[in-house]
């Protein structure tokens, strides 16, 4: 006889509703069509890491690993598309298995209170309190959607502390957790500005300086304001930035400059007016015709 080895695991205990007050017949076929399921649901999943046990009505799955696959199959499988819904009891506790093949015997706690969340899990998938624990560890996200379920009393007078999952509370914390990431971004944003600010008027940035050398004379404009004539105007500060400077001189063509001064940067501005802008009088056709005709 093989020895048992005392373990932690994943149990998930799957009943059939009204199992015993079924025909042989639906007994039989009830338990084959969950038989399929399960080899469904488990494919992909190492033998060395599940166990299938028959039960008088139903299947125990023990799996071993994380607890988050076991949630997930066991949600997969408490409804199917044309299947009555299973009583479904998920548990992690200790357990005594001989082997971990289709021969091994298991037996313990850890089996006797998934069957007791099963029984009482009449219209939701029950989770009991140490299953609740380990995912808490291991998964906090995914134990974010357990709700607390009430405390239930046994035959034995034992209290059980039972939990659901609630799909409804991770949609709401997740959508708390974006509130709360876009709040933080605009705390961040809004500090970020107040503290340029603050910057600003306690270390303002140094003024740029523009230094002219205009002959014989000219009038200065910056962003269309006038600053004064150069001369005697030889130097004058502007913010840092982009700037349109321009110098005009009565009728003569002016002289236009975009520039874009860091902070503290000087630049020298020269020019020289050198001829008169005439503007060019209207053109007569009459009057220009006769000069071509010779009159």
């Amino acid at each position: 006889m093989r020895t048992a080895s005392p373990v932690f695991a994943n149990i998930a205990y799957l009943k059939i509703a009204r199992f015993g007050e079924r025909s042989v017949v639906d007994q039989a076929s009830l338990k084959g069509r969950l038989e399929a399921r399960v080899r469904a649901a488990l494919e992909g999943i190492a033998a060395a890491d599940r166990i299938v046990l028959d039960a008088v009505d139903g299947i125990a799955l023990v799996l071993f690993g994380a607890p988050v696959r076991a949630l997930d199959i066991a949600q997969s499988l408490r409804s199917g598309p044309g299947e009555e819904p299973l009583q479904v009891g998920l548990n992690h506790g200790p357990i005594a298995v001989t082997a971990r093949d289709s021969a091994a015997m298991v037996f313990g706690d850890g089996l006797v209170a998934a069957a007791a969340a099963a029984g009482f899990a009449t219209d939701r998938l029950l989770v009991t309190a140490p299953f609740a624990t380990i995912l808490e560890a291991t998964r906090p996200d995914r134990a974010a959607e357990l709700a607390p379920a009430g405390e239930i009393t046994d035959a034995r007078v034992r209290l059980h502390a039972f939990y659901t999952p609630e799909p409804q509370r991770l949609v709401a914390r997740r959508n708390r957790l974006v509130a709360y990431g876009l709040a933080g971004s605009f705390c961040i944003l809004a500090l970020g500005v107040a503290g340029r600010q603050v910057n600003e008027r306690l270390f303002p940035p140094r003024p740029s300086v523009v230094e002219f050398d205009v002959k014989p004379r000219g009038d200065i404009f910056v962003d269309g304001v006038h600053y004064g004539r150069s001369p005697p105007l030889t130097e004058i500060e502007i913010p840092a930035g982009r700037h349109t400077i321009q110098v005009r001189s009565g009728t003569k063509p002016p002289l236009n400059v975009s520039v874009r001064l860091d902070p503290g940067e000087r630049m020298t501005v020269s020019h020289a007016f050198t001829g008169e802008h005439r503007p060019e009088k209207p053109r007569n056709f009459w009057r220009d015709l006769r000069r071509n005709l010779g009159f």
